[in-house]
């Protein structure tokens, strides 16, 4: 039938694609939005459903998908490579994912490539986050020009700290954190006599607000989840002023996620 070579021909169009120019220049409040994505497993297959439904990063001014490989997800969509294999211990005082050296990898790609510095706000969202871009922009809206003599300002997402799902910094936050990160590592080594054995999240929390001295701005209504004694039927969705639920790690849960949210949506509207 001449079918599969068809199939093959359609293949190297779609793989040889070359994606439209990024803009240059951005609207006020602007998102940068990035995700990291675990190359193989349930991440790519989020990232894929995300990306053809345009929820998530893919509904931010801009977007990048960083991974450990270069991957073509999608048409017009291929990972950025960050120099980790993305594997990490899981261990400390709370028994997490020890991996603040991956996302250090992460945002030593984000601050290569520059393109934060074109926003007002950078995000950082996990894969199995259901997030809502449009309900962070008027959350953070009267924040854009807050400079708080240049250091910045980031969210607070938890009264239990920063948890990772969502990680929302200012651009000036941006460039404190990754000015000031070795003064981090060096006085928390020394608090901790050696590795303080956190995560991620953790240690920005920490680093921004008690070393660098960056604004530290507890905005509750951003995450909804299992590890920060969420409301009984959180799962649904149905909370409006919630930016980000998580986790739904599966593609069937995290469409029920936004299929709830958009009922509750359409049933008030």
């Amino acid at each position: 039938s001449g079918l599969p070579c068809r199939l093959d021909v359609w293949r190297a169009l779609w793989i040889t694609t070359t994606p439209p120019p990024l803009p240059s220049h951005y609207p006020p409040g602007s998102l940068y939005c990035f995700a990291l994505m675990q190359p193989e497993g349930y991440e790519r297959d989020l990232i894929k459903m995300q990306h053809e439904k345009r929820v998530s990063i893919f509904a931010c001014d801009e977007h990048v998908v960083f991974s450990s490989k270069v991957l073509q997800l999608a048409e017009g969509l291929t990972t950025h490579v960050v120099d980790s294999n993305l594997r990490c211990n899981y261990g400390g005082e709370f028994k997490t994912a020890l991996n603040t050296e991956i996302f250090f990898a992460v945002w030593k790609e984000v601050m290569s490539e520059n393109r934060f510095r074109l926003h007002d706000w950078t995000v950082k969202v996990d894969p199995d986050c259901v997030f809502f871009p449009d309900r962070l922009k008027p959350l953070v809206q009267p924040y854009s020009s807050y400079d708080d003599n240049g250091k910045g300002l980031y969210l607070n997402n938890c009264r239990m700290g920063l948890h990772g799902p969502i990680e929302v910094f200012s651009r000036a936050a941006v460039k404190s954190w990754w000015s000031g990160r070795d003064a981090c590592i060096r006085y928390f080594r020394q608090l901790c006599s050696g590795d303080c054995l956190w995560g991620e999240d953790m240690f920005i929390d920490q680093c921004l607000w008690k070393v660098l001295g960056v604004h530290r701005l507890s905005s509750y209504s951003l995450l909804v989840e299992d590890h920060c004694d969420p409301p009984l039927g959180w799962e649904s969705c149905a909370d409006q002023s919630t930016v980000a639920f998580h986790p739904f790690k599966s593609k069937a849960g995290y469409s029920l996620c936004l299929e709830g949210s958009a009922a509750t949506q359409e049933r008030y509207a």
